[in-house]
């Protein structure tokens, strides 16, 4: 019997100002406000939502935080009273520079999973910006194993086969990229669809309104399960677990018949 808890997921497609913590972080807790009715079991913000995505911006380093801040603090206050899981992310300032960080609060404001972007996109000034993470985690959200991928993990199909091979079942991507606008044809619809098909697992991206929105939801076998428009929305979804034991025909074993022995590059 599956005793997954999290059931009820908002995704946060929000518009954000670059560089105005304040304005940010007022704006994330009325959505979370507005959402309290609903019951949320996880809410998930966009990429770098509290800097707005600053990180071409020169005062990254007044805008970053390290955890231990008010921002942080009102968030985790927020998932107290919601009584729900919530993805929050910022620039974190740590010794030696800044990272792109993705935190996952549980129920009672605490943080049980951190995730640092692992994969930092050279055009869009990131590796000028950001130290790379080094790791993906996951956490047993209730019943539900959680990761994280940000952004341009995207494009690597190792980053979301890390997550898979450590068990997750969910993986969430919060985003800021044009490469999400609303478009089933997009060579990015056909990624994030194979994505989740190729490792069996739910896949919800959440992008910002500042770059054209399209939030989207995958299940398990590549099927998109619910996509936002260009311009804010929450969309409300329902994990429905038993989706992943409803295989269509013409699926095959993936996971459990892969070949690492001969995964090398050691040429012919």
């Amino acid at each position: 019997m599956n005793t997954m808890m999290v059931r009820k997921v908002a995704a946060i497609q929000m518009e954000v100002r670059t560089g105005d913590v304040d304005w940010n972080l007022q704006k994330s807790l009325r959505f979370l406000e507005e959402l309290r009715p609903w019951e949320p079991d996880l809410v998930v913000f966009p990429e770098s939502v509290l800097d707005g995505y600053a990180c071409r911006l020169p005062e990254l380093p007044d805008l970053a935080r390290d955890g231990q801040d008010m921002e942080t603090a009102a968030i985790a206050e927020a998932a107290k009273r919601l009584n729900s899981w919530i993805l929050w992310t910022y620039a974190e300032k740590m010794d030696g520079g800044i990272y792109n960080t993705a935190v996952l609060m549980d129920r009672q404001g605490e943080i049980q999973l951190r995730y640092r972007k692992v994969h930092l996109c050279k055009e869009v000034g990131e590796k000028d910006a950001y130290l790379a993470g080094e790791a993906f985690p996951v956490v047993d959200m209730e019943g539900l194993k959680t990761g994280v991928m940000i952004c341009f993990d995207r494009h690597f199909p190792e980053a979301a086969r890390s997550l898979a091979l450590k068990g997750a079942e969910f993986i969430l991507h919060p985003t800021a990229t044009i490469w999400f606008r609303p478009d089933p044809d997009s060579i990015n619809t056909a990624m994030m669809r194979t994505r989740a098909y190729e490792n069996r697992c739910f896949l919800l991206s959440v992008n910002l309104v500042n770059y054209g929105g399209g939030s989207a939801f995958f299940g398990p076998w590549g099927n998109v399960l619910a996509v936002a428009g260009e311009g804010e929305e929450v969309l409300r979804l329902h994990l429905d677990p038993a989706l992943r034991d409803r295989r269509p025909e013409n699926t095959f074993e993936l996971l459990g018949v892969r070949r690492p022995d001969t995964y090398r590059d050691d040429g012919p």
